[in-house]
């Protein structure tokens, strides 16, 4: 990964699309984790409310990281990073050009 490619028009949709894609998927993982820690018993209200806290703060983070930056030049490293938390599979690229896969690391 790393190589710097210029991404076509028809790439750059492509990496759109895949992108609000693996965006869905995050905000379902999100909502999912904070189910799952609102509905613990074991833990108290006080518990489970900074618990949730957390959890936001850290998946704001991960959210900005992953999606909110639409800069061509970053495409092929989002698209890895995507891949790598499981957001994407390596196979949801296959639309994308031989030369971008390589450069996100997803192609041999």
């Amino acid at each position: 990964m790393g190589l710097s490619v210029q991404m076509t028009d028809r790439d750059w949709r492509g990496f759109r699309e895949l992108r609000e894609r693996a965006r869905e998927r995050f905000a379902e993982e999100t909502l999912a984790q904070a189910l799952q820690l609102a509905l613990d018993e074991a833990a108290g209200e006080v518990q489970r409310e900074l618990r949730l806290e957390r959890l936001l703060a850290q998946r704001r983070q991960e959210r900005r990281a992953l999606f909110e930056d639409s800069d061509r030049a970053k495409a092929t490293m989002i698209l890895h990073l995507l891949v790598a938390h499981d957001l994407l599979q390596a196979e949801e690229l296959d639309g994308l050009s031989l030369e971008v896969r390589r450069a996100a690391g997803v192609a041999v």
